[in-house]
């Protein structure tokens, strides 16, 4: 989908149509990952992870930190000396 770019302030912005806004559940305030694929250029926006909704951590983040915690015990017990 073609989109143009408009200025913000001293920065460009391009703006989402409601259908992407509605699919990913995106609101005003929240954030985006924006990166640019190194093979082709193609600049890719996506929803930033969510760690944390209704003031606790989601089971996603909950596993990913258990899973660095557990690979790096022992280096985590060594550091702790």
């Amino acid at each position: 989908m073609k989109r143009k770019l408009v200025q913000a302030g001293g920065s460009l912005a391009v703006t989402l149509p409601s259908e992407v806004v509605q699919e990913f559940g995106l609101e005003k305030g929240m954030s985006v990952d924006v990166s640019v694929h190194p093979q082709t250029g193609a600049v890719v926006i996506r929803p930033a992870p969510r760690l944390f909704e209704a003031g606790a951590v989601t089971p996603r983040f909950e596993r990913l930190a258990e899973a660095v915690a557990e690979r790096y015990a022992e280096a985590f017990r060594e550091l702790a000396k």
